[in-house]
């Protein structure tokens, strides 16, 4: 026992002395990279701070550290820290290697460009569906003061006992019948009424069905709508290519020749522009929905996005500049 006994001591001690070399030797390191970020940034440290961090470094270069010296120098890099703070050992650290930090901002600059181009594009989309949409409705309105002018005018479609279109235009052939008793069925044109201004109007009120038409189609794309109108699924069902464009001539295009009874050109027209009036109005409510629901609640998340983002940039610029930048600080949430 008495010869053990003396070792324990021996070992413990020599352990101790290490770890303590070891631990003083991090610390001083800390402290003097606090003391030149003070002296490179302007701050004032007391004399007693600083004969602390320097008396460490002599005594340490000299192997002659004594508690004394341990004390100064834990006293001097606690005061050291309170001075320089936000600024840490560790920010100091991480913005030695610039790339650590421009990874992060790099990172988060390029979410907000993917953000900043998401809000840019449905805003688009969301402002030309809006004209289509107005341009959609004006087009109607003209349509329909067309329709009630014309039907005024030419009267309503023919009686089943009155000649039907072909019957009309054959017997024109044969009997010599003036062109406007082949459009009114009269041998004058009704009172009131000029045959240049009729045949304006009703050519206006199908190249009106035919706009409509058109924007129609365009709009139902911004509703993610692939699908051709019904009108045109009926066309497609028919047989025949001949047929299907033959079909198709007529739902938005004036007879050829006009060699028919306008109040029955004027029907057949007012038929094909209830359907494409029909599709243009869904095709609008099924825009509106769908343009509502992401302005009301996909829109704002973005732009809330956006501004966490703008936000999270200058905050790291900032830290960047007065090197309080932490590595493993970013907010992913």
């Amino acid at each position: 026992m008495d010869e053990t006994t003396p070792e324990k001591p021996s070992t413990s001690r020599a352990a101790q002395g290490f770890l303590s070399a070891s631990y003083l030797s991090d610390r001083l390191e800390e402290a003097e990279l606090l003391l030149g970020y003070a002296a490179g940034a302007g701050i004032e440290v007391d004399d007693e701070i600083r004969d602390g961090i320097i008396g460490a470094r002599i005594a340490t270069d000299g192997n002659s550290v004594t508690k004394q010296t341990a004390d100064d120098l834990l006293t001097a890099l606690t005061a050291l820290s309170v001075i320089v703070r936000p600024v840490t050992v560790k920010s100091l650290r991480d913005s030695a290697d610039p790339k650590a930090p421009l990874a992060a901002i790099r990172s988060y600059g390029t979410a907000a460009i993917v953000i900043g181009l998401i809000i840019l594009i449905s805003s688009i989309l969301a402002f030309a569906s809006s004209s289509i949409s107005e341009k959609i409705k004006a087009d109607v309105e003209t349509a329909n003061a067309l329709a009630a002018k014309l039907r005024s005018e030419l009267g309503p479609w023919p009686e089943e006992d009155q000649p039907t279109s072909a019957a009309t235009a054959e017997a024109g052939k044969g009997a010599n019948l003036s062109q406007d008793q082949v459009w009114y069925g009269t041998d004058k044109t009704p009172p009131g009424l000029s045959d240049k201004d009729v045949i304006s109007d009703l050519s206006l009120f199908a190249a009106t069905v035919r706009e409509i038409d058109g924007y129609s189609r365009q709009l139902k794309y911004w509703s993610l709508d692939f699908e051709d109108p019904p009108y045109v699924k009926a066309l497609k069902n028919s047989a025949g290519a001949d047929e299907k464009n033959e079909r198709h001539r007529p739902l938005f295009e004036l007879k050829p020749g006009l060699d028919i009874r306008l109040a029955e050109e004027l029907t057949d027209r007012v038929k094909e522009y209830q359907r494409v009036r029909n599709f243009g109005n869904l095709t609008q409510e099924k825009v509106m929905l769908f343009w509502g629901a992401f302005a009301t609640f996909i829109l704002p998340v973005l732009y809330a996005l956006l501004g966490a983002d703008a936000y999270l940039l200058r905050m790291f610029d900032d830290q960047i500049k007065n090197r309080t930048w932490v590595d493993g600080g970013r907010h992913i949430a």
